[in-house]
């Protein structure tokens, strides 16, 4: 059925019955009484004055009365006194609503399903109160912003919508149960009955979607011990078809929250959260989570709602902490935004694609391709961070990578004369850092991890951490380099230029880039959590 004309149909039918028969609505022409009279008052008590109140048919559409270019006769219309006392000489014949609206403070009231009968007088007293939103859990693609219009059937509100966080939401509506129907730009009209509103509140009206996922922290069998507490530690936790319905498109439209629980059943506050990386297609999901405290012994809570919004906090890898740089690759070739730790460098690829990565979507380069990370070169005091590494501070990075050959040296990211990670044929992967003396002559030290484990074609895993020299952390994978780093004079002018990631032929991920020390259990951890297969942790539903 065309509800669209049967509105039009019932408000032309109306509008002629009224104008052309005063008596249609009672007969207080005849003997001078109002049809329709009462008090109104604001939900403080005091009396609603000057607050307009109208009566309305009861299958009354806004939007068809205006492309029918029809108003509600001015009969139906009045407006309260000083004490909040009004009245109607002629209401609409049938069942009514009675709407008022009080501007000055905003409240409203709406009253449905009323109904006055042939020589019996009605008396409504009632109070306005605030109004209230709704949001709509409607099932299909809305882009993000998308406009169009609500009204309410039988009354004559009225009001612009828009697509927020997935939800449609309309606001400043009445506190009542009514029906609603929504015209969305470019699109068919679409109605929900038994819309109930409270005021001050926001309503979700729609399909409630939840899931309730454990991740226990215990190590795999492999690891037997952390051997230290690993704090701040950020998690990525992945989902695929199997826990979640990826072609449900409220699981993209709620808020995830995370909280830690011990083995004695105590619950931390909830934890940072992010989510990075969600492609329905492939029926994956990454979000990762900054554990306050990372004991063994107990799991993590995973938590979705879809009536909440994704708000999701930012400091999981905070530049206040450690971070300098963090290099998802998931949404494009920028580092992880911190703003509030002005931690921000732009990316600037040159020839760079996206490709499947270690835990989300890593990026593909051939030999001639670069990241430039602008802005990069020298220190900058409007941010709190940067990519500078003198040789007197602590330095650490962790990197995936899967090279297309093994057969001539590449360059993976280098930042010239202060910091870089090559492939060498024989030597393996070797970290270079540069550390000046204005005393003596300053060196070059070069770390090698040997060809042990490395593969043309499959994914490795490269951590460094250093705190002096003689304290240093070089693991590829979970083999720890144990061998002495090579010293090279070098003159101790600095050539300051931008970091670059490039100058090799395969695919890149997760780059993390620092100022802190991380240990081996730090380090191992990582790896565990991020290596393509086996994984840790692994979530399971409550």
């Amino acid at each position: 059925m065309d509800t669209s004309k049967y509105f039009l149909a019932v408000l032309v039918a109306f509008f002629v019955g009224c104008s052309s028969d005063s008596r249609v609505a009672g007969n207080s022409a005849e003997t001078g009484s109002p049809e329709l009279a009462g008090i109104l008052v604001l939900d403080n008590g005091k009396p609603a004055a000057r607050t307009k109140v109208q009566c309305v048919p009861g299958k009354y559409n806004i939007i068809v009365a205006s492309e029918a270019e029809q108003v509600l006769p001015s009969a139906f219309e009045t407006e309260t006194d000083e004490n909040g006392n009004y009245e109607f000489d002629t209401i609409p014949s049938g069942s009514f609503s009675l709407e008022a609206f009080h501007q000055e403070s905003g409240q409203m009231l709406l009253l449905q399903n009323l109904n006055a009968e042939e020589d019996e007088p009605l008396a409504v007293n009632d109070t306005l109160r605030n109004s209230g939103t709704v949001k709509l859990l409607v099932p299909g693609a809305f882009r993000e912003n998308q406009g169009g219009e609500a009204i309410v059937i039988g009354t004559t509100i009225r009001r612009r919508v828009s697509v927020q966080n997935g939800k449609i939401v309309v606001d400043s509506l009445p506190a009542d149960t009514f029906e609603l129907i929504v015209y969305m730009d470019g699109m068919s009209p679409f109605g929900f009955k038994d819309v109930s509103v409270k005021p001050e509140e926001t309503t979700v009206w729609g399909d409630s979607v939840t899931y309730t996922f454990k991740a226990p922290l215990a190590l795999p069998e492999e690891i037997d011990s952390l051997g230290t507490v690993v704090s701040d530690f950020p998690l990525a936790i992945r989902l695929t078809g199997m826990e979640i319905a990826f072609d449900s498109a409220e699981v993209v439209n709620g808020r995830w929250e995370a909280v830690r629980i011990s083995q004695d059943g105590n619950r931390s506050k909830k934890l940072p959260i992010t989510q990075t990386y969600f492609d329905a297609s492939a029926k994956e999901a990454v979000f990762w989570v900054s554990v306050d405290s990372l004991n063994v012994s107990d799991s993590l809570e995973l938590h979705f709602d879809n009536t909440m919004d994704p708000a999701y906090a930012k400091d999981v890898f905070p530049t206040n902490r450690s971070y300098s740089l963090v290099w998802h690759f998931d949404s494009g070739l920028a580092p992880v935004d911190d703003g509030a730790e002005k931690g921000y460098f732009e990316g600037l690829p040159t020839g760079a694609v996206a490709a499947d990565g270690v835990v989300g979507r890593g990026v593909e380069l051939d030999e001639g391709d670069v990241i430039v990370v602008e802005n990069s070169s020298a220190a900058d005091s409007s941010r709190k961070v940067n990519l500078n590494y003198d040789g007197s501070e602590y330095f650490c990075f962790s990197v995936w990578v899967k090279l297309g050959n093994l057969e001539a040296e590449q360059t993976i990211f280098k930042k010239s004369k202060e910091y870089a990670l090559r492939y060498v044929p024989e030597k393996g992967f070797v970290v270079d850092l540069w550390v000046p003396d204005s005393s003596s002559d300053s060196v070059k030290y070069a770390w090698s991890s040997g060809m042990s484990d490395i593969k043309a074609g499959e994914w490795e895993y490269v951590a460094f951490s250093r705190h002096t020299i003689s304290q240093s952390n070089f693991y590829v994978n979970d083999r720890k380099i144990e061998t002495e780093p090579e010293q090279i004079a070098w003159t101790g002018v600095r050539e300051l230029v931008d970091f670059e990631v490039g100058g090799f032929t395969g695919t890149i991920d997760e780059l993390m880039l620092g100022s802190c020390y991380r240990d081996d259990a730090w380090t191992r951890l990582t790896y565990l959590n991020q290596r393509p297969e086996n994984y840790w942790p692994v979530v399971t539903a409550k």
